[in-house]
């Protein structure tokens, strides 16, 4: 199992193209996943509450380790014109077989939520309660110009705020044919680089031109290593338009960070011989 001294991460562990290449099927592609990486962000739960059949075998399949699913809130709680809390505790009832192996969950909010609706903010977080920690997207503009209005809830839940940093993608070469299609899901945000409750969860979204992503590679791993003497919780994603480039893309950063901070600890093999040269 990984030993890595921070938290690593790709925005799935069952990518098709991963498969034979870095992870096997067997005993199945999440615990093949989670001998690597210690993290993943769980983005299926926003489609749909996992039927319990699912959850067991994910149950099963990390047992026994201390890595992390940090599971996407349902869009009928975040994304609808209400928040719809039954189906909130229904997903939070459903993944309790999971609890020991649950990380922050991402409560990802639309650019149509902003400091008009606090409350509604507020009303979610509180529905979860200390059931499980919490970490807030938000893309209004209003929370970038003036963040401190956001601030306060988050502290009050002990929630951290997610950094979506989509830079390499919108400044890189903008007609790449992966990057097109992503352009309009992954928005141009700035970037806020200041923490709050001593928790960093980056979402680094990189463009499938590897040379394009560092500088942007470089910027956080600087800043993970600050974080990380600290004692900060530090929480890194890799995305990708295209997913089959993000575990080497993860491979690269934590290559880049342990250049700078020693403690970040081995990333694994593979489970499979990489096959060079096919990326």
């Amino acid at each position: 199992m990984t030993t890595l001294g921070y938290r690593l991460g790709l925005p799935a562990w069952g990518f098709p193209g991963w498969r034979d290449r870095y992870f096997y099927d067997s005993p199945s592609r999440l615990a093949s996943y989670a001998s690597v990486f210690n993290a993943v962000e769980g983005n299926t739960t926003f489609y749909g509450i996992p039927d319990p059949k699912s959850v067991a075998r994910w149950r099963d399949a990390l047992a026994g380790t201390a890595f992390r699913l940090c599971l996407k809130l349902p869009r009928e709680v975040t994304h609808d014109a209400r928040a719809d809390l039954a189906v909130l505790h229904q997903f939070l009832n459903t993944i309790e077989p999971l609890r020991a192996n649950i990380g922050p969950l991402l409560v990802q909010f639309p650019a149509e939520i902003g400091p008009a609706e606090i409350a509604r903010i507020d009303a979610t977080l509180a529905a979860i309660d200390d059931r499980h920690n919490v970490v807030v997207e938000v893309r209004h503009p209003a929370f970038f110009s003036a963040p401190e209005l956001l601030t306060p809830t988050l502290e009050h839940y002990q929630a951290g705020r997610v950094v979506l940093d989509a830079r390499a993608l919108h400044l890189g070469d903008r007609d790449h044919p992966e990057v097109l299609a992503a352009l309009h899901k992954k928005p141009d945000l700035p970037v806020l680089t200041e923490t709050v409750s001593e928790i960093a969860f980056i979402r680094l979204v990189l463009h499938p031109d590897g040379y394009s992503n560092d500088p942007y590679m470089d910027e956080w791993a600087d800043r993970a290593a600050t974080w990380l003497q600290q004692d900060y919780a530090v929480w890194v994603f890799i995305h990708c338009p295209n997913n089959l480039h993000c575990p080497a893309f993860a491979r690269d950063f934590h290559q880049r960070l342990l250049s700078r901070h020693s403690g970040a600890g081995q990333l694994p093999a593979w489970p499979v011989p990489e096959q060079i040269g096919l990326l």
